[in-house]
């Protein structure tokens, strides 16, 4: 009797990604790695297929009467084993299968040329070089992708450069080998003096200058990271919104600035690196002016606490 070859076909068959194209059409693919390990991406069919040993490619599909029996769905990501009874022989043959459930995550690393990084915000001198670095646990990562100021994606190998006074925006995205797509992160790249950053978390109420639990959170992110780049000054800006009188107004952004800058001193920063200045409702970042009817969401995104750097110290 001839022996029978037993394989496993997976329903997504190979395919690339173009530069350029939508990340989520990604197919999933089969990978086998330099031991001979199987990988598949975790929410792949996969069909059971068997052939003679001595003619491996006339597969036949295997009969079932079981309608979940082909194609076979992984009950979740992890490492799992699929077993043929060899009556010949009288063994069992395990085949094991890594379903990979999870996408690459990627990271930008600089080489050279950076001063200050506050969460996916990059502040470099000009001419800074970085490059992509994905890491994926499992299959591994097959390539990452990056576009600058919303050009194409195009496959990353080299350093990037950032050159000029100006602000960049760098998307990114990796595969791994199974077909897993990385959800695109956005990173942005300062290389000028004169830009802005508005602090995620920090907003008051209305007539307030309280800080609530995840105000108190990012001002606490804010303090290791300048503990972090201890060369660093910056000025901590209170904007307003337009309700009620522009004096009192400036006065009330003057307080929440102060009072930012002040958690950050009881936080250790030395107080020749923090200055507070208070902008009232003079910088804006919508329509919402006086006499301008507006929804409440509208008028507390002014309410907002922005970060510039001031100075960064030689020594």
């Amino acid at each position: 009797m001839k022996h029978l070859y037993f394989s496993i076909l997976f329903g997504f068959m190979l395919s690339s990604l173009a530069w350029g194209q939508n990340p989520s059409q990604q197919q999933a693919q089969l990978y086998v790695d330099s031991t001979g390990q199987v990988y598949t991406r975790a929410d792949a069919p996969a069909y059971i297929f068997i052939a003679p040993a001595d003619a491996e490619d006339q597969l036949m599909l295997v009969p079932s009467s079981d309608k979940a029996a082909n194609p076979m769905q992984w009950d979740g990501a992890g490492k799992h084993y699929i077993v043929h009874k060899d009556l010949e022989r009288r063994m069992n043959i395990r085949f094991r299968i890594m379903a990979d459930g999870l996408a690459p995550n990627t990271a930008l690393h600089f080489e050279s040329g950076l001063i200050f990084r506050y969460n996916n915000i990059y502040f470099a001198q000009s001419g800074a070089q970085a490059t992509l670095q994905a890491k994926d646990d499992m299959s591994g990562v097959k390539q990452s992708y990056l576009s600058v100021d919303s050009s194409e994606f195009s496959a990353a190998s080299a350093p990037i450069s950032f050159l000029g006074d100006k602000e960049f925006s760098a998307q990114t995205y990796s595969i791994d080998n199974v077909g897993n797509v990385e959800a695109p992160l956005t990173f942005r790249i300062i290389t000028t003096s004169k830009a802005a950053v508005q602090m995620e978390n920090i907003y008051f109420e209305s007539n307030s200058t309280s800080l609530n639990t995840k105000s108190i959170s990012e001002l606490n992110k804010l303090a290791e990271i300048l503990k972090q780049f201890p060369k660093i000054h910056l000025e901590i800006g209170a904007h307003t919104d337009s309700w009620g009188d522009s004096g009192y107004n400036l006065q009330l952004s003057e307080r929440r600035a102060q009072v930012a800058v002040n958690y950050l001193k009881d936080k250790g920063i030395p107080e020749h690196r923090l200055k507070a200045k208070g902008y009232g409702e003079t910088m804006l970042l919508n329509e919402c002016g006086e006499g301008v009817d507006c929804p409440a969401s509208k008028h507390r995104e002014n309410r907002r606490v922005e970060f510039v750097i001031t100075q960064v110290d030689e020594n």
